[in-house]
């Protein structure tokens, strides 16, 4: 992302309403590209501080995909560990279970429970949903507000953030208050247990894909 210089920008500003109307035609072309340098350094702000897209598209006037097209280029996708990896190939699984277009909070949620990382009825959550789709098509990546929650994380992403990033859901918590084995609010401060990605399991190559 290209430095952002307030100086230039207030230089530019001056200099298009004071100069004679051919040079202030110039440096109002000038004065754009550099308004277009600090959009996308408050967007890339905002992204690091957690908003999602759709509160960022909000004050732009554009819609959310727009603006995820415009700036997905301004996030990349932490590294994942290896126990993160699996619960992510395995929400992947749940979302494709049940024809899901997005591996939504819902999803992490079975397979953080599956993992060891969440006390939960597995079976009984599973019930809840709707019949498994026959033949559907793959999951296109992460439901956006995952997505920037996700991605907020420095290093390296684990079951630490996978949970709390879950946690954050309402769809995920409405899940565990249903179907968990303890309170919602017992499950905040509690740290996951540890599991290993099993012997040929596959490696996520989209986890983290926005849709």
């Amino acid at each position: 992302m290209a430095p952002y210089n307030p100086q230039k920008t207030l230089a530019l500003l001056e200099k298009t309403l004071t100069a004679d109307p051919t040079a202030s035609l110039r440096a109002l072309t000038a004065l754009r590209a550099e308004l277009d340098v600090l959009e996308r350094h408050l967007v890339g702000r905002a992204l690091q501080d957690g908003q999602t897209y759709t509160q960022i598209a909000r004050p732009l006037g554009i819609s959310r995909q727009a603006a995820h097209r415009r700036y997905r280029d301004l996030t990349s996708p932490p590294r994942l560990s290896e126990d993160a990896r699996a619960a992510l190939v395995r929400a992947r699984e749940e979302a494709a279970r049940h024809g899901s277009r997005s591996i939504d909070g819902e999803h992490l949620v079975l397979a953080l429970a599956r993992a060891g990382a969440l006390p939960l009825d597995i079976e009984a959550a599973r019930r809840s949903f709707a019949p498994p789709v026959m033949n559907a098509p793959a999951p296109a990546g992460l439901h956006p507000t995952l997505h920037a929650r996700l991605v907020r994380n420095s290093g390296e992403l684990g079951l630490d953030q996978l949970v709390k990033a879950t946690l954050e859901d309402a769809g995920a918590r409405r899940l565990l208050e249903r179907f968990g084995l303890g309170s919602v609010e017992q499950l905040v401060d509690r740290r996951p247990v540890a599991h290993r990605r099993g012997a040929g399991e596959p490696r996520l190559a989209q986890g983290l894909h926005q849709a």
